[in-house]
């Protein structure tokens, strides 16, 4: 009789260790990551097909398991109007938008761009929102820091992340030596920079933190 219980208490726990064992090789769920931008999104070519097409992009740079694609709207030279205007709902775990370079060139008001902003969020109807702050314009210095501070607050009133991922490629108000060819747009290496900060965002975001 003894030696029935301890086998019976043998196989218990045999039955009992089994899911903690399978719970550790289980692959990591999907974290589906939504973009809503203008060219430092989709590159050289507008996102299609939920596929950054273009180069220069930072989005490549920020998958990988477990985060992918699930699409979005981004199109080279957009507007805060422009991506209102396109956004269609998508299905997705974590919305990041990075917008507002065009707004700023264009000389488009805070006022308008926040609400172009809301609405944008409002449409694709995410629970989990990141607004990255936009980078240095050579030409619009004070007027694109003026953007991302009052983003941020935007972004505090909301509940949403506001993430500056290109601390690093800044010197004050400017661009670091190299990290822009042009003034506005990265280097394909701090765009990558960028991607790779902005997946621990979204990853954090996606967990709740």
């Amino acid at each position: 009789m003894l030696l029935v219980l301890l086998c019976a208490l043998v196989s218990t726990a045999a039955c009992t260790a089994t899911p903690d064992v399978q719970a550790e090789d289980r692959e990591p769920e999907e974290v589906v990551l939504v973009v809503v931008g203008d060219s430092l999104t989709a590159g050289t070519e507008p996102l299609a097909d939920g596929e950054v097409r273009g180069q220069g992009s930072w989005v490549p740079a920020a998958l990988g398991d477990p985060l992918v694609l699930g699409g979005g709207w981004a199109v080279p030279g957009a507007t805060t109007g422009d991506m209102r205007q396109g956004v269609g709902r998508v299905d997705g775990d974590v919305l990041l938008v990075m917008a507002g370079t065009n707004d700023v060139a264009q000389g488009v008001a805070w006022e308008a761009s926040r609400d172009n902003l809301l609405t944008v969020t409002r449409t694709l109807r995410l629970d989990e929102v990141i607004v990255s702050a936009i980078p240095p314009s050579a030409d619009h210095a004070a007027a694109a820091t003026a953007y991302n501070e009052q983003l941020r607050q935007f972004a505090l009133e909301q509940g949403w992340t506001y993430v500056d991922p290109w601390e690093t490629a800044r010197d004050g108000e400017g661009w670091v030596a190299g990290g822009s060819a042009d003034g506005i747009h990265p280097t394909q290496q701090v765009a990558d920079e960028v991607g790779r900060t902005l997946r621990v965002a979204v990853l954090a975001r996606a967990a709740g933190g």
